[in-house]
């Protein structure tokens, strides 16, 4: 399984609001780090290495920020609003946000 699949699977990509796969793509690149050598992104040897929970809590945001521009409505279908839905993503985005790991660069 690839860290992009991964990331999908975090974050259900494809359930209301949705990201394109390109978009997961970007936010996946956002969250890439120093691999296992010790390479950065951007280093010729570097092993493509992503902090996953910092992407979800991206990706979440995005979520929320798509519902927050929706109309406060009940749906027809499900009933659920779509300030239920902001504050599902937010929290979603807290949750991975908390999880994220760290970095430290010693020169």
């Amino acid at each position: 399984m690839t860290k992009l699949d991964e990331l999908k699977l975090l974050t259900a990509w494809d359930v209301e609001p949705t990201l394109t796969e390109e978009e997961l793509e970007d936010l996946l690149g956002t969250a890439s780090k120093q691999d296992a050598a010790g390479l950065v992104p951007g280093d010729d040897e570097w092993e493509p290495t992503y902090d996953l929970n910092r992407a979800a809590a991206r990706v979440w945001l995005v979520k929320a920020a798509r519902a927050s521009a929706t109309v406060e409505a009940a749906s027809e279908d499900t009933g659920t609003a779509t300030s239920r839905v902001f504050q599902n993503c937010l929290a979603m985005a807290r949750l991975f946000s908390a999880k994220r790991s760290g970095t430290v660069f010693t020169g």
